[in-house]
């Protein structure tokens, strides 16, 4: 079987397009609206629980942890909708795998058995997941169309939260991790929680290289804000 010269230069053109890009984040936008599904009776329960008991903190942590948590799902659906098509990706499946592993490995946490906790460690628990879940949603929202789960080069930004640095979405799911994995049994949960540190560092990597190879001013950029703020 052999293809014309056209026919390779329309599949390319395809592969640039909208379309394709839209086609390429199906199973995403299912996993978040899935997501989504498994929070609704949570957080209406919760609801009901704060309405009961209005001066409970730790109801009403439990609920806007979830609830942030929901709206960073939702976000992730527009955000795929709405982005543009990518000027550049990655090549190879390897940046692939880290970004699809990177990105649901923590999923694992939550199949662990729960574990047993003071009121204190509940609450410094959540409050990290909440804390995690409104950085995450401040993120994603100054990478607008720019938004990619796998390494791809759509539009540079530095600025806001990309400031102060390089992977601020990566820095508040960390917080969201760290602080699930301490409501869970240990020490499988750290162990979870420190493999996503590592795939998130290797995702980065992964990254960075297509956006210098896109962006000549990203290697300054570099110099001047660390990948994840401290480090």
């Amino acid at each position: 079987m052999t293809f014309k010269t056209g026919q390779w230069g329309g599949w390319e053109k395809f592969r640039q397009g909208k379309a394709y890009d839209f086609i390429m984040g199906l199973p995403l936008i299912a996993w978040f609206i899935y997501v989504m599904i498994q929070f609704r009776p949570v957080l209406g329960n919760y609801a009901l629980a704060m309405l009961q008991q209005p001066s409970n903190v730790f109801i009403a942590l439990r609920f806007y942890s979830y609830f942030a948590a929901a709206a960073f799902a939702f976000l992730n659906i527009v955000m795929i909708v709405i982005r543009t098509s990518p000027i550049r990706r990655s090549k190879g499946l390897s940046p692939r795998a880290f970004a699809i592993a990177g990105t649901f490995v923590g999923v694992g946490i939550n199949r662990l058995p729960p574990a047993s906790l003071t009121l204190f460690e509940q609450s410094l628990a959540l409050m990290l997941i909440l804390v995690g879940s409104i950085g995450s949603v401040i993120a994603i929202s100054k990478l607008g169309k720019s938004f990619s789960i796998m390494p791809e080069a759509r539009t540079l930004r530095t600025t806001g939260p990309y400031a102060l640095a390089r992977h601020p979405l990566y820095v508040a799911e960390m917080f969201s991790i760290a602080g699930t994995a301490m409501l869970y049994q240990q020490p499988w949960g750290v162990l979870l929680a420190l493999s996503v540190g590592i795939l998130q560092v290797i995702r980065s990597l992964f990254e960075e290289k297509v956006l210098t190879e896109q962006y000549p001013e990203y290697a300054d950029y570099k110099k001047r804000v660390k990948r994840f703020g401290f480090v």
